[in-house]
């Protein structure tokens, strides 16, 4: 049983023709009014009475859930309404999505850090609201059921519920006739969650909420908005990361049709036109004076030098396990580059501040503090500012900032009309926040037996969370741990490991890449380990199996992706690759060929143990997913600078592998009934070490430095 805070007398909220009340959950506020952006799903259920503030129910039986979590396609519209649905037993057909407001009755506490957000990442969606969206649907029930036995005046024990009805004997009531009386009850001190064993809904595949309103064109995307009286702008940021904007001369720019101001925003230009196009080609006019400032001597050389040299002093360490490695005679270096999001969507955001409040849509991942910057930006207090996040046509992390919307405030605050800010796509590119550039040095010593036994791992890198703790505060206690997540505390049995981190600070902003740290991290200690399996004379499969000796769960996720990819194809070559990351374990084997001089990808052979499955279709699109984005970024991703600048602009210099050269990907799942594990971000880490073992085992190469691009003569 848990325990969930009674509410003494909840508010009424009229607004949009909902009766909204707040189910308080342990340290939540209350809902507030909000208009509504996003709802797919079923038709109706647009009027009804609410039994907290994730569920309204209308008289038609229709189910409106509300989501916290941004969709940027990784199915948090589908997988969080079915952990309600189960819970409630509700008509998957009858279920309605709504966005929810920013507001901190639908933040969460954060998995590995001690404060609560409405944030999506860190593949924290399902693992983090999986108790506490479990406990408002179990709650709703037992209120729906206590009405009905009041309703019969029968024991609430003789009713049971099914397909959105409560059921005892030849009594039958919708849940759409028993709402209201049921939202006059008290909320129940404490409710029963399921049995795994017992779910109908949890492990299966319903149709995709949001997928249908992507197919016909009616998903609103950030791009999409349109608010009466909009005007629109773009803007032209410093290229040289650490300079400034020293002077502009808009006078072509004021002579295009359609421009309505020109003006400074921090160290942007900003103009503001009836329409986009108008907008662009004026700021293609403005003249512009910038100073490099601190980026003036960075280039590809300068930062490499940056990293070996703090790579060569040494850093923290920030994981030990058993005494210090020694006898240390095996010895590689390894490295990647800076990596672009590159989403489908630029950054973009619509915001109308008005006497009385701000309205903000926007494509975030960040709801809750981008209400707190709007607020602070606006002088406006937190109550009147409404966040409406869109679908996202992607994020990969980007879009977990806010530069963007700050910016969108404040130029809507100086022409006072709602403002739609679109980046260009070169803007997008060249103004990221790039996965951090890696350096990465491994010092091992191998038993008789050929296995590992001594590892000293070093990485030198920028730190991530640099973007977001404020300068002049200490970094927090997780920043240098999370750097080497995955290097420390690998499944393998190894007697003795140190890994140290060594900070790097550099004026080009880095932040949260899709996998994060796994990203690097896995192609720094799988591809290792195939080296000590080839020192060692050995089968790197079975190497694996030795050091996997000690990690059961491990083990069998590694032994299933082995079995289902079978023996090796006449001319083919294998890489296998092992991670886990966001609470879930991925194994990857793949298969590629050498022909006529190119790289021909056959099939990656994945499985996934990522504890309890809530939607197995999803599950196998997101390994696919990230099986890709990891062999395209192997292959192709880099962000080069000179001068402080980014020299990628757009996809022609930042290339992305095109559909024909992807390969099958087989995704197997392991059956469990473990806590959930994160899965949108999972398949990426392994991928690039698969891909460059597979290419050793072609041709003897080892890649150590990412990207592939031209490394290998064949």
């Amino acid at each position: 049983m848990t325990a969930l805070h009674n509410v003494s007398r909840r508010d009424v909220l009229r607004g949009g023709g909902a009766l909204v009340l707040g189910l308080v959950l342990p340290g939540f506020s209350r809902v507030q009014p909000f208009d509504e952006t996003l709802s797919l799903g079923s038709a109706g259920g647009a009027e009804g009475v609410s039994l907290n503030a994730w569920i309204r129910i209308g008289s038609d039986g229709v189910a409106t859930l509300r989501m916290a979590a941004a969709e940027m396609g990784q199915g948090v519209f589908t997988a969080l309404p079915m952990l309600l649905a189960e819970e409630l037993d509700l008509d998957w057909e009858q279920v309605r999505v709504e966005g929810a407001p920013a507001r901190s009755v639908y933040a969460r506490w954060l998995l590995h850090i001690p404060i609560k957000l409405q944030i999506t990442g860190g593949s924290e969606s399902v693992r983090g609201y999986w108790t506490q969206l479990r406990l408002a649907g179990a709650s709703a029930r037992a209120m729906l059921v206590q009405a009905a036995a009041r309703a019969w005046d029968v024991p609430r024990e003789s009713c049971r519920t099914e397909q959105g009805r409560v059921l005892c004997g030849d009594l039958s009531a919708s849940y759409g006739e028993l709402v209201a009386a049921a939202s006059e009850l008290p909320v129940p001190r404490n409710v029963a969650l399921k049995d795994p064993t017992t779910f109908r809904l949890l492990g299966t595949s319903p149709p995709r909420i949001d997928l249908p309103s992507k197919v016909d064109g009616s998903g609103l995307f950030g791009i999409d908005v349109q608010v009466d009286g909009m005007v629109h702008a773009t803007v032209r940021a410093c290229p040289h990361f650490g300079g400034r904007l020293v002077s502009f001369d808009d006078t072509a720019a004021r002579a295009q049709a359609g421009v309505l101001d020109v003006f400074e925003v921090g160290e942007a230009v900003a103009v503001v036109a009836r329409h986009f196009w108008q907008a662009k080609k004026a700021a293609d006019a403005l003249e512009i004076r910038w100073a490099p400032g601190r980026g003036e001597g960075l280039n590809q050389e300068t930062i490499g030098a940056a990293l070996s040299s703090a790579l060569e002093k040494g850093g923290r360490p920030v994981f030990r396990h058993g005494a210090e490695p020694h006898d240390l005679s095996l010895e590689a270096t390894y490295s990647v580059p800076y990596a672009e999001h590159a989403p489908i969507e630029p950054m973009t955001a619509t915001v109308h501040v008005q006497r009385d409040r701000v309205d903000v849509w926007a494509p975030t991942q960040v709801p809750h503090m981008v209400r707190d910057r709007a607020a602070l930006l606006a002088h406006m207090p937190l109550s009147q500012v409404f966040v409406h996040t869109t679908l996202l046509g992607g994020g990969f992390g980007r879009k977990s900032f806010t530069d963007f919307t700050d910016q969108a405030v404040l130029i809507a605050k100086r022409v006072d009309k709602p403002v739609k800010l679109i980046w260009t796509r070169e803007e997008t590119f060249t103004h990221g926040k790039y996965r951090p550039r890696v350096i990465c040095s491994h010092k091992a010593a191998l038993g008789e037996d050929g296995l590992l036994t001594d590892w000293h791992v070093s990485v030198a890198s920028q730190n991530i969370c640099d973007g977001i703790v404020p300068p002049g505060f200490p970094d927090p206690e997780f920043a240098p741990y999370t750097v080497v997540e995955g290097l420390a505390e690998a499944p393998y049995s190894i007697e003795r490991q140190r890994v140290d981190y060594a900070k790097v600070r550099l004026p080009i902003p880095v932040g949260w890449w899709r996998a994060v740290h796994g990203s690097h991290n896995g192609f720094f200690r799988e591809c290792f380990v195939d080296e000590c399996a080839h020192e060692a004379g050995q089968d790197p499969v079975n190497y694996r199996r030795a050091l996997l000796r000690s990690s059961p769960r491990h083990a069998a996720c590694f032994e299933l992706a082995v079995a289902e990819a079978g023996s090796i194809a006449e001319g083919q070559h294998r890489g296998v690759a092992l991670f886990e990351s966001f609470g879930s374990i991925v194994a990857e084997v793949l298969d590629l060929s050498i022909e006529q001089g190119e790289i021909q990808l056959h099939r990656v052979t994945a499985a996934v143990d990522c504890g309890l499955v809530v939607h197995p279709d999803t599950v196998r699109s997101q390994i696919m997913s990230g099986v890709v984005m990891g062999l395209s970024n192997a292959l192709y991703g880099e962000v080069t600078f000179q001068a402080g600048a980014a020299q990628q602009s757009n996809f022609h210099q930042y290339k992305l592998m095109p559909l024909r050269e992807a390969p099958v990907v087989d995704v197997h799942i392991v059956p469990s009934l473990e806590q959930p594990g994160g899965i949108g971000e999972v398949g990426l880490p392994p991928a690039s070490a698969a891909l460059c073992n597979a290419l050793f085992a072609a041709t003897g190469v080892r890649i150590r430095s990412l990207p592939v691009g031209n490394q290998l003569s064949l």
